[in-house]
């Protein structure tokens, strides 16, 4: 249909169709523009696949598992003192409980504990014992507590003694001389002249171990005049489990 439009309403109209023809181009026209453009300055994308950069697993060096290590085997030295392994006990006839127990041969060592205690159940006294295997012999220290761990006035230092010989099932330590086990080392055993420890079997067919402990010739005090004669302890323990 022809519209009758005046006349200055005419060039208007004509403008703004070459305006929207223009528009239109543009709009048309840029993406492509905008395509062909990329399409000289950006290259195409490879079509080998790129090399994944080496991960940590594969660049570190595998660790290597520590061997494993067996525990320590017991020393030749200390071997023939298994004897000693397990749980003593035995009541006086004062109603006095000694108990001595051992562990095991352990490497160069063995530990041993000796506790005394009272009708009561107070502890009289306590004592820990190291049996250790060393380049100069086979030693023995011994500390001695009382009943709360007071150190006793006559014995501050550990008694230091040495296996001075083992049987079958027995073993007798002596002190140690003045440096005997390096510069400074004492015995600290008093009047003791030796300790004997010894395994055996009872007539009712229970294993006995017999702590000898004897001193030094020593005068009686309630005999000044009489000759001085050692002083010997035995107390026998029954093994218990």
């Amino acid at each position: 249909m022809k519209l009758n439009l005046p006349c200055f309403v005419r060039p208007t109209c004509l403008m703004l169709t070459v305006v929207g023809c223009s528009l239109a181009s543009s709009l048309f026209l840029s993406p492509r523009i905008d395509a062909a453009y990329r399409t000289e300055i950006v290259p195409p994308a490879s079509t080998t696949a790129p090399t994944p950069a080496p991960s940590n697993t594969q660049t570190e060096a595998t660790p290597k598992v520590p061997a494993k290590r067996e525990p320590a085997a017991p020393d030749a030295a200390v071997a023939p003192l298994a004897f000693l392994e397990g749980h003593w006990v035995t009541t006086l006839p004062n109603g006095m409980v000694s108990e001595e127990m051992w562990m095991p041969v352990r490497g160069k060592a063995m530990l041993g504990s000796f506790r005394q205690t009272r009708p009561d159940g107070n502890p009289a006294f306590f004592e820990f014992t190291q049996i250790v295997a060393m380049k100069d012999g086979v030693v023995l220290r011994q500390v001695h507590l009382h009943g709360r761990f007071e150190t006793d006035e006559r014995r501050k230092e550990p008694m230091l003694l040495k296996l001075a010989k083992v049987e079958e099932n027995s073993a007798t330590f002596v002190p140690i001389a003045d440096g005997e086990f390096g510069e400074g080392s004492k015995s600290h055993a008093g009047d003791l002249a030796n300790v004997t420890y010894a395994r055996s079997t009872s007539t009712d067919g229970a294993e006995v171990l017999t702590l000898r402990i004897e001193s030094r010739p020593v005068k009686d005090p309630k005999n000044p005049d009489a000759e001085p004669k050692p002083q010997i302890i035995e107390i026998a323990m029954k093994r218990t489990e």
